[in-house]
């Protein structure tokens, strides 16, 4: 069997966002949440479909099991709301022999320096809305961008992550970025 993992950020209390999401990442054994998950957060708009109570019971509802790292925006009552625990500031994980790291990533620099001096396969930050995937020796960078406010050139995203590759995917299923593992 094959394993999957969903990496979703910036939701910003969209349940809407959620909801496409859940769609592209069927299959997945797990969803990473790189933070930000119930507050729109004062400097950006409402997101389309913001119903932050919603948002919360569909999290838990989730029949797979749902990591989450704090974001700036995430607030004490965020953790009651949620049933699955939130990790601060590092989320750290052992899976398929790969050493994967993640934060929200207020801190790009720290959480750099942090995921080359682990060795880290992969570290996972959010924080931007601007999805980006790049390698820096043997450590993959990847920022899923937003599904609900995203920044740049980009359309709302999310990644995939399985043995094979690591790929962003906007909402409606478009791979627009994929790095292999394989570095040869």
């Amino acid at each position: 069997m094959s394993s999957k993992i969903a990496v979703i950020s910036d939701t910003h209390g969209s349940v809407t966002a959620w909801r496409k999401a859940r769609q592209i990442w069927k299959g997945s054994n797990m969803i990473v949440h790189l933070g930000d998950v119930l507050y729109h957060g004062p400097r950006n708009p409402l997101p389309e479909g913001y119903m932050p109570k919603e948002l919360a019971e569909e999290i838990n509802d989730s029949d797979i099991p749902v990591m989450i790292v704090r974001g700036n925006c995430d607030a004490d009552i965020d953790a009651v709301m949620l049933k699955w625990p939130i990790a601060n500031p590092y989320l750290v994980m052992w899976w398929n022999n790969k050493l994967i790291l993640a934060s929200h990533g207020t801190d790009f620099e720290r959480d750099r320096s942090l995921a080359l001096s682990f060795g880290a396969d992969l570290m996972l930050m959010g924080h931007t809305h601007v999805c980006s995937l790049a390698r820096d020796g043997r450590t993959i960078f990847l920022n899923p961008g937003s599904v609900s406010l995203p920044k740049g050139k980009d359309p709302a995203s999310l990644a995939l992550i399985d043995e094979e590759a690591i790929s962003i995917l906007s909402l409606d299923g478009m791979v627009f970025h994929q790095e292999s593992w394989d570095l040869r």
